[in-house]
């Protein structure tokens, strides 16, 4: 997959996943790689594994207070 597919299937994925208009998703994607949602354990797993199933890769990081999808994507 190409960067500007790449980058178009992520947008797609966090729009639809976390309810976001598309200038949202757009300074979602530029944080990338780096944290790109916080939540709870069942909706960071379900985030990385919408991801996942596109062939992007993607870490959970956990702290004592919070639980982030940390987007390895290299766009």
């Amino acid at each position: 997959m190409e960067k500007e597919q790449r980058a178009t299937v992520v947008t797609t994925i966090l729009r639809e996943a976390m309810s976001l208009s598309l200038p949202e998703a757009m300074k979602l994607k530029k944080k990338k790689p780096g944290s790109v949602f916080i939540g709870t354990k069942s909706d960071t797993a379900r985030l990385k594994q919408l991801l996942a199933a596109e062939g992007l890769k993607a870490s959970i990081s956990r702290s004592v207070t919070t639980i982030a999808v940390v987007a390895q994507i290299g766009l």
